[in-house]
């Protein structure tokens, strides 16, 4: 993974994928941040929120509504109940599988491919 100081090195302005590809796929899912990583981002953003039981998710929102078929607040919910939903149909239909990750996940999936911004 590179560190801040060889970036900033760079000669040019980064590319940082807030949310990932948010552009062309549901916000901070997975399919985002492969997007992002495949269309050599610098960097990808993304957000955690706690699960009722403390299990640290990637979304935006503290509440489910706008980009799940969930309601509610994030930390109302525990991590079994979060994973049932559907991350991706408000977005586009053909996303309807993603789901919300966790930020192991994500951490795991995109590792030492691409430099990462936790808020």
């Amino acid at each position: 993974m590179e560190s801040i100081i060889t970036l900033e090195q760079q000669k040019r302005p980064w590319v940082v994928a807030h949310r990932g590809y948010r552009a062309k796929y549901p916000e901070n899912t997975l399919a985002a941040f492969e997007a992002a990583i495949s269309v050599e981002a610098d960097m990808i953003e993304l957000d955690v929120c706690l699960t009722r039981d403390r299990v640290p998710v990637v979304i935006h929102d503290k509440a489910l509504d706008r980009t799940t078929d969930g309601k509610g607040l994030v930390s109302e919910h525990t991590l079994a109940e979060i994973q049932k939903l559907d991350a991706g149909s408000w977005f586009n239909a053909e996303f309807k599988e993603e789901s919300i990750p966790t930020l192991e996940e994500v951490m795991l999936k995109i590792r030492g491919r691409i430099t990462v911004n936790i808020e």
